[in-house]
């Protein structure tokens, strides 16, 4: 195994002088990495403010800084069936990443999390850029061969699952448990009684959260299964008020389609304050992804649900070998929060079970308790800063 410091990198410089301007491309291909990315970005120019950053991401790391070459969460896939209809566009911005980064010769090349994309990406730089991977693949999950591609293509995994540590060093990976950087910036704004009564909330009202995700393909299989759930408690709990997280990167009239079916629920829509409405409610219907473990660390319980396209599942099911999808559940190792997957996403199930959970006290604090148990497993707050300190040694090792 060669590690970066043990080859030059592609700008030929043996050492960066303090009067030198080091050079990272980084990419991220979703709504969640960009985030992720950004905060990277910035934890990394507050020790290095003269690094120049450019990349593929969204609009959070245009924001910290990065030039980008494209925005990649305009486009938004969710499994086999939409990436293969999206490829050719893909295509295009790989390869134009691709040219750009044997031109600009960055001395670090950062990838987050994507593996589909940033592997092959890795492979296609053939070690011309020590490159570092923040956000590990679910190797422990499914794609478990991929930890061969990463042992002859990245240099330093930096992984945020307390256990991946483990499995990278034991397969002669170098890699450093950074922590999760949801710890730094999952919080709310007011304390849940000033939230309730901004949101104009009774005493006696139950609010429940609806987050069907941040790309448009989930939200147009999953919220209405939210919502005909909504539809079926509202006619049993009179006194439920809806709050419907949407997504910036979403149109709002695919929302507003949606929600024709249902006039008689019309819930609450919210735009940036997903932290806010989350930690004020009651209980929350979760899409699987980033937005479960934000639930999770804001105290509220919840259920998550998750429906793909039937070719992504088909095959999916044949690959993954964890029998749970949801980090909080991978993180404890059984089933804490309910899971509704695919066929078994029935609203009139998930609002037997949800109404059983609303109207048993004992139930909700007993699964916030063990939520919150395993939320601690994620580490100490600091994360981000971490992984940047660990950016800039590897950049000072050139």
């Amino acid at each position: 195994r060669v590690d970066s410091e043990n080859h030059p990198p592609a700008s030929g410089r043996k050492g960066l002088s303090p009067f030198s301007m080091p050079k990272i491309f980084i990419i991220a291909c979703e709504a969640s990495g960009d985030k992720h990315g950004a905060m990277l970005v910035q934890a990394v120019k507050k020790i290095t403010p003269s690094i120049e950053c450019e990349g593929l991401g969204g609009m959070e790391m245009k924001a910290a800084g990065v030039a980008l070459l494209e925005d990649m969460t305009r486009v938004s896939v969710l499994g086999l069936g939409d990436v293969l209809r999206k490829y050719f566009h893909f295509r295009r911005i790989f390869y134009r990443a691709l040219e750009r980064v044997k031109q600009a010769r960055p001395d670090l090349l950062i990838l987050i999390d994507s593996p589909a994309f940033n592997l092959r990406f890795a492979k296609k730089i053939k070690r011309r850029v020590p490159v570092l991977y923040y956000i590990s693949p679910q190797i422990w999950a499914w794609g478990a061969r991929r930890i061969h591609t990463i042992r002859r293509t990245v240099d330093h995994m930096m992984v945020l699952l307390p256990f991946e540590e483990e499995i990278y060093r034991k397969a002669g990976i170098p890699s450093t448990f950074v922590g999760h950087p949801l710890l730094d910036r999952v919080r709310a704004s007011k304390s849940r009684a000033d939230l309730r009564q901004e949101f104009g909330l009774k005493d006696s009202e139950t609010m429940i959260a609806l987050l069907p995700g941040s790309r448009e393909p989930e939200v147009r299989r999953i919220l209405p299964i939210m919502l005909k759930t909504a539809q079926i408690l509202q006619g049993e709990i009179p006194e439920l008020r809806f709050f419907l997280v949407q997504a910036p990167h979403v149109s709002s009239t695919l929302y507003d389609r949606c929600l024709v079916t249902f006039p008689e629920l019309r819930p609450k829509k919210t735009l940036e304050r997903l932290y806010d409405v989350v930690a004020c409610a009651d209980f929350a219907l979760v899409a699987s992804g980033t937005a479960t473990l934000e639930t999770a660390l804001l105290g509220t319980p919840f259920f998550l649900l998750y429906k793909a396209s039937a070719s992504t599942f088909f095959f999916g099911r044949r690959l993954v070998k964890i029998p749970y999808i949801g980090l909080v559940n991978v993180l404890a190792g059984r089933h804490v929060v309910p899971e509704f997957i695919q066929h078994l996403a029935d609203p009139a199930e998930i609002a037997h079970e949800a109404k059983i959970l609303l109207e048993n006290r004992e139930l909700q604090e007993k699964l916030k308790r063990e939520v919150s148990e395993i939320c601690r497993t994620l580490g100490e707050p600091g994360a981000t800063e971490r992984a940047a300190r660990l950016v800039v040694e590897k950049l000072a090792k050139l």
